[in-house]
């Protein structure tokens, strides 16, 4: 991943302006706040595309894939522009583009004297990624009547055209049309009666086509005031890798809206992100695993929103809230089932062998273990919870496997991966197929009973995710097919003895996220409340925090059409009495 670049050095100048509307003059503190969580944003964005755009082009066709050593880079970047009357702006800019080192990706690139973006398998990728990614990853970025300068660079091989080519003119003609060729300004004249003649025509009816398919294919784009600005080149070299176009968005003043919002005197309240209190002391017998699934590589799970964001600020509250050291925290993400186990769990376990005191032949147990989770979990037909770890091998169950029945158990149309809207995950496994599945997850039982042989003298599973077969967002995904056993009975969940379970719903309910807070909504209203307890978390009992969080959860998610309640389990001795421990 290239290095996010961020250029703040008038931060003041923006948050002067904002002063002037009326808002409440910002701190230097808040200002470092606001600073981070744009940068944070900034960040997992291009992560989040780049992992996304990795999943698209490897489940490509065979004939629409890339040439192995044809590379799509793909950067986001928050950069501050200063403008003629004197004021700054924070702008927005996405890049994609791709490169390939070798001609023998003949097929990646144009062919000779061709213009069309769909000709090109290279173009076609970064054109489908940028339809996708404005209109789904950065929609609130490119939000209605912003101004976007749309900057499109497009070449050609040093092959010189001895006779004019033919153009339909299916992009209009132009006369005259100011453009940067070979690093020069230039006027470019191209017509359908004379054609293109020479390969500046040519390179600049390239990035013309690519223009066409930004303006009809991607909505968001038409609700935006664009400046379309062209970057054409024509190399001495020829081959069919110096053939081909790139893309570069710049959204101008992107972050007004979330800046104005952010100044607002609520903010200390309602964002959990900024101002977490500080702990007076140091939970040293804390050892804390937070496992984010946001991006599943898995072409059959649609990703997780926000459980990125979910983990980083989790690990933020660990760390400053409750005073647990830096490296008594360990962050995996978009984690297999081996992660968890093996760079997890048994991370914790050796902990809790580690600091647990001799007592003759005995160990006394010292270490409070917790484990929070985001992503996607799993109820199968005897009721039991997994969590869905990242890279299950479908291979042979039917309705997931892509090499029997396509993505998400269709057809696949020829373009299906890169087609624009939802796709539709709604799946339903039979016993047999749920069984294959399953048998590669993680249960909550499994993973609590995993530290059954280990001193730990407390263990709290946290979990930010649906068992229902949703996504965060409502829509249908994975679940076991009930219709063919209704009337099964379902058992009820087996705990060791010394563990806390804080659901964000039970196994029949589905877990939204909040939109307007870019968290899960379990995440969200536990963060707040321990916001709150300003730092006094440890005169707070399991059951204070549930019983202020639930009823505001409910209320807050109702209102958004997403009705959600927490669920909590406990297991053995704790199963009384669990509501009166303590947090810390």
């Amino acid at each position: 991943m290239k290095k996010i670049i961020l250029t703040l050095l008038c931060f003041s100048a923006v948050v002067a302006a904002v002063a002037q509307n009326g808002e409440t003059q910002l701190n230097r503190e808040y200002q470092a706040a606001i600073r981070d969580y744009l940068i944070q944003d900034v960040a997992n964005r291009e992560r989040t595309m780049q992992q996304r755009a990795a999943q698209v082009l490897t489940a490509l066709p065979n004939e629409q894939k890339l040439y192995d050593e044809s590379f799509v880079t793909i950067t986001s970047k928050l950069v501050e522009a200063s403008l003629p009357d004197g004021t700054t702006e924070l702008n927005y800019v996405y890049d994609i583009s791709y490169n390939c080192k070798h001609a023998e990706g003949v097929t990646d690139d144009y062919p000779l004297g061709v213009y069309h973006w769909d000709s090109s398998n290279s173009v076609r990728a970064i054109c489908r990624l940028t339809e996708m990614f404005v209109d789904g990853v950065l929609d609130d970025i490119f939000r209605p009547g912003k101004e976007v300068t749309v900057r499109i660079t497009s070449s050609t091989d040093g092959t010189d055209i001895s006779s004019a080519l033919s153009y339909s003119g299916e992009y209009g003609d132009f006369r005259y049309m100011p453009v940067t060729f070979n690093g020069e300004p230039l006027r470019i004249s191209v017509d359908r009666r004379s054609g293109i003649a020479n390969n500046a025509q040519l390179a600049y009816i390239r990035a013309q086509s690519v223009r066409d398919f930004l303006e009809k294919q991607v909505s968001n784009l038409a609700k935006t005031r664009n400046t379309y600005e062209y970057v054409t080149k024509s190399y001495a070299d020829t081959g069919s890798h110096y053939r081909r176009s790139s893309i570069e968005l710049v959204v101008h003043d992107a972050f007004r809206e979330t800046v104005d919002l952010m100044t607002a005197d609520k903010i200390q309240d309602d964002y959990v992100d900024f101002n977490i209190p500080q702990c007076a002391g140091s939970y040293e017998n804390a050892f804390v695993l937070i496992v984010s699934n946001e991006d599943y590589a898995d072409p059959f799970l649609p990703n997780v929103p926000f459980a990125s964001h979910d983990a980083e600020t989790v690990r933020r509250y660990f760390v400053r809230a409750l005073g647990v050291p830096e490296r008594h925290v360990k962050v995996l993400r978009n984690a297999s089932r081996a992660d968890i186990v093996n760079d997890g769990v048994h991370w914790l376990t050796d902990l809790a062998q580690a600091t647990a005191a001799k007592r003759g032949d005995a160990l006394v147990p010292s270490a409070n273990i917790f484990i929070y989770y985001a992503g996607h979990g799993y109820t199968d037909f005897d009721n039991v919870m997994y969590l869905l770890p990242n890279r299950i091998d479908v291979t042979g169950i039917k309705g997931l496997d892509p090499n029997k029945k396509g993505l998400c158990g269709k057809k696949k149309d020829k373009d299906q991966s890169l087609a624009a809207g939802p796709v539709d995950y709604d799946i339903a496994l039979s016993g047999k197929q749920s069984g294959k599945l399953v048998s590669q997850l993680l249960s909550i039982e499994e993973l609590l009973g995993m530290f059954k042989k280990y001193p730990v003298n407390n263990l709290t599973l946290i979990v930010d995710a649906s068992f229902d077969g949703h996504q965060r967002n409502g829509q249908p995904m994975l679940r076991a097919d009930r219709n063919i056993d209704p009337k099964r009975k379902r058992r009820k969940a087996n705990l060791r003895s010394d563990a806390v379970v804080l659901l964000a719903a039970p196994s029949d309910r589905t877990a939204f996220a909040f939109d307007a807070q870019r968290h899960g909504f379990l995440t969200y209203f536990l963060l707040k409340e321990i916001k709150s307890m300003a730092g006094q978390i440890e005169n707070y009992t399991f059951k204070d925090i549930y019983e202020a969080i639930a009823p505001k959860l409910s209320k807050e998610s109702a209102l958004q059409g997403r009705w959600q309640e927490i669920d909590g389990m406990a297991g053995g001795k704790y199963k009384d009495r669990w509501q009166q421990q303590r947090v810390k």
